[in-house]
């Protein structure tokens, strides 16, 4: 028997190689909301994992809309 992990799916006009997705993670990376070279090689590795879809975190435009305004930067490294 075949997997359908390894196999083709289309989501409405979306065709993905595999049904393989990576989550969202928050990493409390972002220097005052700034994505950094941190972030690029973060998700550059999991965009070459093989996985068919990488969801990213998510941003708040404004300080006020972030979603831990007041933790530190470092906290998490």
């Amino acid at each position: 028997m075949t997997s359908a992990l390894f196999s083709p799916i289309r989501l409405a006009d979306l065709e993905l190689a595999n049904r393989i997705v990576v989550s969202p993670m928050c990493q409390y990376s972002a220097d005052d909301g700034v994505a950094s070279d941190w972030h690029l090689n973060h998700l550059g590795m999991l965009a070459n994992s093989g996985a068919a879809l990488l969801v990213v975190e998510a941003t708040g435009v404004e300080r006020r809309g972030r979603i831990s305004p007041r933790l530190p930067r470092t906290l998490f490294r």
